[in-house]
């Protein structure tokens, strides 16, 4: 037998006193003694932290606390962004292309140099010149100028109504320009081929927000720690944990036990688990985020699902409110591109389903036996609801009009550049805003990003498109609220899509936290979260 001294023995009962501390610090329970650190339980789709190239649902909810920007969203209120680091003193010119944001005084940013309109320049210049995923925020902007140390001037290319809601958006966050450069950053021309700060930006962050990021296993841990340079009002929460959990039984399980705070990515058949549940507290956010069916414009390549009677008669033969049931409470059905929460967003008309009038429109389109197709549904999920499960729903329904469905579940990036290319037939696809205006769902149009992927040429649609140009400029709510339901009515029985769902966001956090507010563009506000004293 091995001898163990006892000088061993009591340097092991040390370490797994120690462990076990470890642990219960990491841990929703175990933070309650101390007041410091909040964790969080999620299956994010992360794949690089730099403001400049971050484009994944979850990026904004880092990039919110670990940066700043000159407008940024509060709390839930997606639809009016607040002046941040600049102040209430900014303003537009008559022309409505030009604005002067004047900066806060004391922003330092985490590294203690100091922020001045020089890096907010840097910052958009990069993105700018960058040409990544973000570059359709900044697109429409025509110069950006510091005419002194506090003042940053924007100039359009053309008036844009939705210009303060892209600033708050992760494209506008504004970098430590002195310390980017020194780790490889540049706002140069040719930063595209010649930037190297994303590396360094996936290890550290070099931002003013509430929070620095202080460590990052890519699919598994996430760690940010409280900026103590922060010129704004802080809460009690010193450290934010988020652990990857693909698994939602899992997160449910472990906030049960106290291991996790936040439970983020839950559906309606899970959530019940959790009902009841004393030390739990289960909430439901509206998001903007809908699912759709793709149907190719291209014969060639969509067969049949390019006749425009074909078209119509899906869209007919769907039954929304079954798929509404499917989802859970907080589901609408909008009634075409518009979510709600964007102006003039209409619903789809109840009992909108009518068969009888769905397969006139195929005997209309000579398919009155009926045909054939492979529907891609991806195996992914929107919002905890699984796209293989909208499939075989749609499955049944379209089998009612005669269309055979051959449901087929690749794996998510296995599908993206097909999709992305306008090469798949028919496709169950989910879109999620970029910023939450409705100048955004504009990429739908003929001829835009998501009409190319549907083959649906600009060619003969002058109406839509000069619809969509009237939203984009319009600064007349009423006006544009106009503009767009007439869009929405236009596109609702005569494209290319049929809008299923939009989904709500259903998650759950320990009764220990206070201020935990959501909204579809940052997800969990991280930095005003609180833990109860």
């Amino acid at each position: 037998m091995k001898k163990f001294s006892l000088r061993r023995l009591i340097c092991a009962a040390l370490a797994g006193t120690l462990l076990a501390a470890s642990l219960a610090g990491c841990s929703g329970q175990g933070t309650g003694s101390t007041g410091k650190t909040v964790v969080i339980g999620a299956a994010t789709d992360l794949k690089t932290l730099d403001p400049g190239h971050a484009y994944e649902v979850y990026a904004n909810m880092i990039t919110y606390a670990t940066y700043d920007m000159l407008f940024r969203i509060e709390g839930s209120d997606i639809e009016n962004p607040k002046p941040s680091l600049t102040t209430d003193a900014w303003s537009l010119d008559d022309s409505r292309t030009v604005y002067t944001f004047p900066l806060r005084e004391g922003v330092k940013f985490a590294s203690g140099n100091e922020l001045t309109s020089a890096d907010v320049v840097w910052s958009i210049k990069r993105v700018m010149n960058l040409k990544s995923n973000t570059a359709a925020h900044v697109a429409g902007i025509k110069s950006v100028e510091a005419p002194d140390a506090k003042t940053v001037k924007i100039t359009l290319k053309e008036p844009d109504a939705s210009f303060l809601t892209k600033l708050a958006s992760n494209a506008f966050c504004v970098l430590d320009s002195k310390l980017m450069k020194e780790n490889g950053g540049t706002d140069a021309e040719d930063a595209a081929s010649t930037d190297k700060g994303q590396a360094y930006l996936d290890k550290q962050s070099a931002g003013s927000g509430p929070f620095k990021l202080t460590s990052w296993v890519k699919g598994s841990e996430l760690v940010l720690e409280k900026n103590p340079n922060y010129w704004g009002t802080s809460t009690n929460v010193e450290k934010i944990i988020l652990k990857e959990i693909p698994d939602s039984n899992t997160q449910i399980q472990m906030l049960d036990k106290g291991e996790i705070d936040i439970a983020l990515t839950l559906n309606a058949d899970n959530i019940a688990q959790l009902k009841g549940k004393n030390n739990v507290e289960i909430k439901t956010a509206s998001t903007a985020v809908c699912t759709f069916l793709l149907m190719n414009n291209d014969s060639k390549i969509g067969g049949p699902m390019a006749n425009a009677d074909v078209q119509q008669a899906v869209r007919l033969a769907i039954d929304y409110q079954g798929l509404k049931t499917m989802c859970g409470e907080g589901a609408t059905l909008p009634w075409s591109i518009v979510p709600q929460g964007f102006v003039g967003a209409k619903n789809r008309p109840d009992n909108y389903q009518n068969v009888e009038k769905a397969k006139e429109l195929m005997k209309k389109a000579g398919y009155e036996k009926g045909f054939e197709i492979t529907l891609t549904a991806a195996n992914f999920d929107t919002e905890g609801m699984k796209w293989g499960d909208i499939g075989q729903k749609i499955q049944n329904d379209l089998k009612q009009i005669g269309i055979t469905v051959k449901l087929e579940t690749p794996e998510f990036s296995n599908i993206l550049d097909q999709y992305r290319n306008g090469e798949i037939p028919f496709l169950l696809m989910h879109w999620s805003p970029d910023y939450y205006d409705i100048n955004n769902q504009l990429a739908f149009l003929p001829g835009d990003t998501v009409g190319e992927r549907a083959k649906w040429s600009a060619e003969g649609h002058d109406d839509l498109i000069e619809l969509g140009n009237k939203i984009i400029g319009e600064a007349d709510k009423e006006k544009r609220t106009q503009y767009s339901q007439e869009l929405q009515d236009k596109m609702a029985e005569n494209s290319p899509y049929a809008f299923l769902l939009q989904h709500p966001k259903t998650f759950a956090v320990s009764k220990t936290l206070n201020n935990v507010a959501y909204n579809d563009l940052s997800k969990i506000q991280l930095a005003e979260i609180s833990i109860a004293e």
